[in-house]
């Protein structure tokens, strides 16, 4: 019996911390959808010619002793992108950034949910988390914390375990781009209902790679960024931030040389988009709003397109037998990014006052049943 009472009491002990910890998490007043709007268009491939840098963001070494999932040093990591010409390498090990990382950063987040982001350039590490499911306003309440360290925010796998759905992504603030390519989970839906709500969200695309001598994760998946390889690091958060990205897709087993096809130009020329490759492709297509195709092409290294007033956002996919290629969007108006949403007061403050009565009753009951012995009861004879 005396077990059995521990038992509950423990379990309400913890029932109590946890009706507290999520209870602190404010509401917050998301505003409505409202897609780009405007005559004009952002372009961020808007230039003569392009040139192009390989780019992985997302790599994983041996850290904390061997207790997170990685394999190699961070030379070995250098060395092995290096030897497939990348120019730009960040190691995002878990809850810490690697002092040996070219680019500073680190992956946050320790949620079973999977619930991740990756912190650019951090002025600190944040250690905050909700390790359960976690509700719209706990995720925002994340991004709110990390929002206030990073000057680049990246939402990280939102397709892995689901842990942004496409309507966070659509109502979610203080983001800046979106991990829509990764070898757990690919997330273009998702990414659509985010520039379909008007958000801002250039493409990243990374392998994720927790061992190079795997050959199913090395450069699946990688970013190529319209900078020169010799740029600064403050160039290239300026080219993130203004979404001068392309996300590439490897459909082979191996990786991928040089030998595959690039953005030579994007161009608007009043009402008119046109788009060259530097090669052929099986297929080529632009998506709008909600996710639809407005015009595909196949067999060809150009398209052209005709804009129309109910187009907002505009992306392009290609496709060949090696490689798929997803580009960061031209949108109408201004490339606006949400902030993070004001506080709803009214509901915060009695929530607070719900899940605080409720979570201190939970703990008293706890203690009570772990720490308050029973009286013996009397012996009748005596």
């Amino acid at each position: 019996m005396r077990s059995k009472t521990k038992w509950y009491g423990s379990l309400f002990l913890l029932s109590g911390l946890l009706i507290l910890a999520y209870g602190l998490s404010p509401r917050y007043d998301f505003a409505p959808p409202r897609p780009f709007q405007g005559k004009t268009w952002y372009n961020p491939f808007q230039a003569e010619t392009l040139s192009w840098s390989r780019a992985n963001f997302h790599i994983h070494s041996y850290s904390w002793g061997g207790l997170t999932n990685g394999r190699q040093s961070p030379p070995q990591l250098q060395a092995a992108y290096q030897k497939l010409g990348y120019a730009w390498i960040g190691i995002s090990d878990y809850q810490r950034v690697n002092p040996q990382s070219p680019i500073p950063l680190y992956e946050h987040g320790w949620s079973l949910k999977k619930v991740h982001q990756l912190c650019f350039w951090p002025r600190e590490v944040v250690w905050i988390d909700f390790p359960l499911p976690q509700t719209r306003a706990i995720k925002q309440t994340i991004l709110a914390r990390l929002r206030s360290t990073t000057p680049f925010l990246v939402l990280a796998h939102p397709r892995f375990l689901h842990g942004y759905s496409g309507a966070d992504l659509a109502r979610l603030g203080g983001y800046d781009a979106i991990e829509v390519l990764n070898r757990y989970g690919d997330s273009v839906a998702e990414w659509d209902s985010a520039l379909s709500s008007g958000q801002y969200a250039p493409i990243l695309a990374h392998d994720n790679v927790h061992n190079v001598e795997n050959p199913h994760e090395l450069m699946s998946r990688w970013t190529e960024v319209a900078l020169s390889p010799d740029a600064s690091q403050e160039a290239l958060r300026a080219a993130l931030t203004a979404g001068r990205t392309v996300g590439y897709k490897n459909r082979t087993l191996a990786p991928i040389a040089q030998a595959y096809p690039r953005l030579a130009r994007v161009t608007l020329a009043g009402e008119t988009l046109r788009v060259q490759l530097t090669a052929p492709v099986d297929s080529i297509r632009l998506i709008g709003q909600g996710g639809t195709v407005r015009t595909s092409a196949y067999q060809t290294d150009h398209l052209e397109y005709p804009i129309r007033p109910f187009d907002t956002y505009l992306r392009l996919e290609a496709y060949t037998a090696e490689v798929e290629l997803y580009a960061s969007p031209l949108v109408r108006g201004q490339p606006t990014r949400r902030d993070v949403p004001p506080i709803a007061w009214g509901p915060t403050l009695l929530q607070w006052l719900l899940t605080g009565l409720t979570g201190l009753w939970l703990i008293r009951v706890g203690l009570k049943k772990l720490f308050v012995r029973r009286a013996r009861p009397t012996d009748a004879t005596q």
